[in-house]
């Protein structure tokens, strides 16, 4: 006898878990999207249409079998940081010291209608458009749809990002509240197109423009244009409020990127016409309710994009909870759920504590001469002592150490690496090792 299973949300995660746990015959899944199918329209929603793919996300699309070539050829390698300075100088800063230290540059929509597309084919996947949940009540096992009252008699996994309604209802039973992180600052998309067919720039670095409170970035796409987006204050001086005509507009670009208005064709629409977004970081402090429900993806721990791993870290949670599922699932779907939680709320918490110090770094520290030694340091060590010392920004987007151990462990090295580095940029071999030996234990999960 099938068991029945309710997801709601198709936006990334929702598909995702759906072709993992399809895999178990003995399921059958409804996923409720408010959304239209996008299969079928094209409409930009004003959320980040480029994401960075990592190997987190990568081990989760191998592991639900959708990580195949139509889906390698989807995604635009990027190897290190273009800092694009003032004046216009271009450096390049290598993300990692090996060759297979690259992200990838991805498309949200064509992501995402392969995975639904990947989930429906499993056979026991069905994915209902427009059918907005308005309200979750668990406890007495009813699901209001639309205009319309539904009796549940399962779980039901929300993975409807970080309004989530069901995380929402979750926090209403446990009389907690939604811990919301929200920064000053707003981002808005903007776009290089192709010229002569080529791209403007190098399509396989992620370029940033970093201006100390604010920057800009530049991700590529398959048809030769990137997608930029401006982070900057939300109110107040150099901010999205202040720049309300086009002659602001562009006094703002000539004196902070300058070199980018020959690339932007459509700088005037494209910055008064698209929307403004809110970056939000979410930490919900109770994903589960008994066996009736949990949170999972952005609908548990929403991050901001600095570190580019919301959508890997969501895909983690699917990969996570489809192992658990296949190994540990004896019918109790609040032990499962119970487990689940505690094995992932301290990484998730992490995540976001990450991402918001990367914001810093993205904008302001890749400026600096120190910065600079400290990472060139941090890929020595790791070449001398690879047992030990791996670089936090490697640790986070090519392994699959926990985001707890590698917020740890970064603290740590960062103090080793301001012992260590110097104006003269000797290299003293002896005294790494003593200190790494001091402070460190040897790593594995790699």
């Amino acid at each position: 006898m099938k068991k029945n299973i309710i997801i709601i949300g198709s936006g990334l995660s929702g598909p995702l878990l759906s072709t993992i746990l399809s895999k178990n015959s003995d399921l059958q899944i409804s996923v409720f999207e408010r959304s239209s199918d996008p299969r079928k329209i094209n409409k930009f929603s004003g959320r980040s249409i480029n994401l960075a793919l990592s190997r987190r996300g990568i081990e989760a699309l191998k592991y639900a079998g959708v990580y195949d070539k139509h889906f390698e050829s989807l995604l635009i390698p990027m190897h290190g940081r273009s800092i694009h300075s003032i004046d216009g100088e271009i450096t390049f800063q290598p993300y990692g010291n090996k060759d297979e230290h690259y992200i990838n540059s991805v498309s949200r929509l064509e992501i995402n209608k392969a995975l639904m597309s990947y989930a429906e084919k499993m056979g026991n996947v069905d994915i209902k458009f427009d059918m907005q949940c308005k309200q979750i009540d668990l406890l007495n096992k009813k699901l209001h749809i639309q205009n319309q009252t539904i009796d549940i008699d399962c779980p039901v996994i929300g993975a409807d990002g970080y309004r989530s309604i069901l995380s929402k209802n979750i926090s209403e039973i446990t009389n907690t509240e939604l811990d919301y992180v929200n920064i000053e600052h707003s981002y808005k998309e903007l776009t290089i197109g192709p010229k002569n067919g080529e791209y403007q720039l190098d399509p396989n670095s992620l370029h940033i423009w970093p201006r100390r409170d604010m920057m800009m970035i530049a991700l590529p796409n398959l048809d030769y244009s990137f997608t930029c987006t401006l982070f900057m204050k939300s109110s107040g001086k150099n901010s999205f409020e202040d720049i309300n005509d086009n002659q602001k507009l562009y006094t703002f670009f000539e004196q902070n990127f300058n070199d980018t208005i020959p690339l932007i064709e459509n700088l005037e629409n494209d910055f008064f016409e698209n929307p403004t977004g809110k970056l939000i970081g979410l930490r919900v402090p109770i994903w589960t309710c008994e066996d009736k429900g949990l949170s999972i993806g952005d609908a548990a721990h929403a991050t901001v994009p600095f570190y580019g791993q919301g959508m890997n870290a969501s895909f983690e949670d699917c990969h996570i909870f489809g192992q658990m599922y296949r190994e540990k699932f004896s019918g109790n779907w609040a032990a499962l759920f119970s487990e689940f939680y505690h094995s992932r709320k301290k990484d998730a918490d992490a995540l976001l504590d990450l991402s918001l110090d990367n914001y810093r770094v993205m904008r302001n520290d890749v400026l600096d001469e120190k910065h600079i030694k400290k990472q060139k340091l941090s890929f020595q060590l790791n070449n001398d002592f690879p047992d030990y010392f791996i670089p936090l920004y490697t640790m986070v987007s090519f392994t699959t150490i926990p985001y707890a151990t590698a917020l740890e462990r970064g603290y740590i090295q960062d103090k080793i690496l301001d012992e260590l580095v110097n104006v003269n940029d000797i290299y003293d071999k002896q005294k790494s090792e003593k200190l790494i030996f001091k402070y460190l234990t040897p790593i594995g999960n790699i």
